[in-house]
């Protein structure tokens, strides 16, 4: 028989132990998933209180509605009246309050929200209580409690006796409009046109201005916006440049305000046939034995090549305004093309030398888009 494998302890010996650090471990263990327990349960609690404190602030608001002058020691006792039928332990004592707003947004004393002209006037009552964790590990970072709050809204759905009293007045009457405008940049294709009726005049709320009804006169291109513009600044993008007429109403509770036009330039109502021509330079210069300053690359391509420019901008006529879509298109005599208005930097190459290259300008825009060309000779020496 030959010798045991293991020497030491008998395998009962080793399970023994083995079971010992599993009690061990559990034992050590069990504390942490108890805290944890009770974590998830104060804070289901928080969450719990909290939907509860909607629903109080709802019931609140929903007594309001019919009662908005009644004082907060009313107003919690009626809310309450939800709060209690959910309540558990830990929560402190709820408090309501509630503010009153008109139609325009305005503060305004819960005991005129009830007036005459109440329609539209709301009532928002906010609620709050203190609530304890049942946790000494959470309740350590709030000592004293931590406060929840929240808050719900309401129309005022009553008027008081005899129409009460409004909670605001006003002297109406229609605004006067006006507006001013930026230059607009008039060489654009489709101009731009910046407004602002900011200084329309206007009453205290609730008759300050509450519309803007523009009419620009031409159509609008951008496809990112419409044709109804109703704020006080507005910019429209107009198709082409011509003359329009641009009209403001303005409206407060009184009603529309008389029409306020001005006559507006953008760019040239009507396009021109356009007439070509270019400058070149340098200016051609020839010396007393016929040798000119127009010189093509030497051999090789090396230097020595006159450096051109054709400027056809300042020379051709009916060609500065964008609105009329001028289009240019140049053929300089070597095979190479430009659609600038201005081609500099030109030069040509060696196998030019000794030859006269035509450079041709034609140009287009809307009233002649068949386009007229002008060609000047280049004599390479």
């Amino acid at each position: 028989m030959g010798a045991s494998p293991h020497p030491g302890a008998t395998r009962p010996e080793r399970r023994e132990r083995s079971r010992g650090q599993a009690v061990v471990e559990f034992a050590l263990i069990i504390p942490v998933f108890m805290l944890l327990l009770l974590l998830a349960v104060d804070f289901g609690r928080l969450f719990f209180t909290y939907i509860q404190l909607n629903n109080t602030a709802r019931e609140g608001a929903a007594y309001a509605a019919l009662n908005p002058t009644t004082d907060n020691s009313t107003l919690t006792t009626n809310a309450l009246l939800e709060s209690n039928v959910q309540a558990q332990s830990g929560e402190g004592a709820v408090t309501a309050t509630a503010s009153c707003v008109d139609s325009f947004g305005t503060s305004l004393a819960c005991s005129s929200a009830l007036g005459g002209t109440g329609a539209g006037n709301r009532v928002t009552v906010n609620v709050g209580e203190t609530f304890s964790f049942f946790t000494p590990l959470i309740g350590s970072f709030w000592p004293g409690g931590l406060h929840i709050g929240t808050t719900a809204s309401a129309a005022v759905v009553d008027y008081a006796p005899g129409g009460g009293i409004p909670p605001t007045t006003c002297t109406i009457k229609p605004p006067t409009p006006t507006f001013t405008y930026s230059t607009p940049d008039t060489t654009a294709p489709q101009p731009i046109l910046e407004v602002n009726a900011s200084g329309s005049s206007s009453l205290a709320s609730p008759c300050q201005n509450v519309g803007y009804n523009w009419d620009f006169g031409g159509q609008n291109t951008d496809p990112s916006s419409s044709d109804l513009f109703e704020g006080p600044i507005v910019a429209y993008q107009y198709g082409n440049g011509g003359t329009y007429t641009v009209t403001l109403v303005v409206s407060n509770a009184a009603g529309d305000s008389p029409p306020f036009s001005r006559t507006i330039t953008l760019g040239t109502a009507t396009c021109k046939a356009p007439v070509p021509d270019f400058t070149i330079s340098p200016a051609l210069t020839t010396d007393k034995h016929g040798n000119t300053n127009w010189n093509a690359a030497g051999p090789g391509n090396s230097g020595g090549a006159t450096i051109f420019k054709f400027d056809g901008a300042t020379s051709s006529s009916f060609m500065g305004d964008a609105t009329c879509h001028p289009v240019w298109a140049w053929a300089l005599g070597d095979g190479t093309t430009a659609s600038t208005s201005t081609v500099s930097g030109k030069t040509y190459s060696h196998a030019y030398s000794g030859q006269t290259v035509h450079v041709k300008l034609t140009v287009k825009n809307d009233a002649l888009p068949a386009g007229a060309s002008i060609t000047k000779d280049i004599p390479l020496q």
